[in-house]
């Protein structure tokens, strides 16, 4: 009778520690995704006080956390613990923030073809191709890395930093598509002065048949990598792994929801953002409107 009193005791507590397990990983991702994103948001804004000159230096400055990131990420393939995934997991991490920098910045973004006043004239065709321009740079960089890790990755066990690389990428370019097509809600207010142009790419329209596709292929993502968190042993290094990559697929589809509700998740960042009104290159935000005026135009 004792030792069945001590083996339940000891089930509660083994029970527990999942638990608590659990909860921290998801936090420490939660923490991760907005520590991270508002560094870059704030390394960025503050950039748009000086010049092009600034912009450069600073992504050249930052870029041993690139290459060491590189290292890790190699160095991590051929190992499933803990630390290991971990570490490939956030390395992946920091190589797409880097890559994001260079974005915001403008340092590799990309070169519009049309200016403002021929946007308001321009075909769906011509804005398209308007803004694939503007960001065409960026895309062919992040493809050349994603492109990498699954080489690097060929014949490894651990293939967690080339997943989370990948399901940052599926979730960036629905979310640009569904800027073109249109979506509600629109936040503007990170935009750099180097991307002010961008705003031209995206219109303010009812939720429409894309964004609903598109949320329902990151739910179903969802879905799939929390199946495997489920069904994997309980407290395994696999389990621990697929538990970074749903929760970082659920920020994505958070993040699109977030572009058909009204909730201002520029309060998330604002507060820690530089104040860039002094600068000559800072941008005028138009709040979005939620009935849709001349969508066509893309009056935001």
């Amino acid at each position: 009778m004792p030792c069945q009193k001590l083996a339940d005791y000891s089930r509660v507590i083994n029970g527990k520690k999942k638990f608590m397990s659990l909860i921290f990983s998801i936090f420490f991702v939660l923490f991760l995704w907005w520590f991270l994103t508002g560094i870059i948001l704030y390394t960025a804004k503050r950039l748009d006080l000086g010049d092009s000159k600034t912009r450069f230096t600073v992504v050249l400055v930052t870029l041993p956390l690139f290459f060491c990131a590189w290292y890790f990420y190699f160095h991590c393939l051929d190992g499933m613990s803990y630390s290991e995934i971990f570490c490939s997991f956030l390395a992946s991490l920091f190589i797409w923030g880097w890559v994001e920098l260079t974005f915001l910045t403008g340092v590799v973004a990309g070169i519009p073809l049309l200016e403002k006043q021929e946007i308001d004239r321009a075909s769906e065709r011509e804005r398209f191709i308007n803004g694939f321009r503007s960001i065409a740079l960026n895309e062919c960089f992040l493809i050349s890395c994603l492109f990498l890790m699954a080489i690097l990755s060929i014949g490894k066990v651990n293939n967690f930093g080339l997943t989370t690389f990948l399901i940052l990428y599926v979730a960036r370019v629905s979310a640009k598509l569904n800027l073109f097509f249109g979506v509600p809600y629109i936040n503007l207010h990170f935009l750099t002065a180097p991307l002010k142009h961008i705003a031209t790419f995206c219109r303010v329209a009812p939720i429409g048949f894309f964004f609903i596709a598109s949320t329902i292929m990151l739910c179903l993502m969802f879905l799939f990598l929390v199946g495997f968190v489920i069904y994997s042993k309980s407290m395994s290094e696999l389990q621990f792994g697929y538990l970074l990559l749903s929760t970082l697929a659920g920020l994505a589809v958070l993040e699109h929801l977030f572009m058909a509700l009204p909730f201002k998740d520029a309060t998330l960042w604002n507060w820690m953002l530089p104040n860039f009104r002094k600068s000559s290159e800072a941008i005028t935000v138009v709040e979005t409107k939620s009935n849709f005026p001349k969508e066509s135009k893309n009056e935001l």
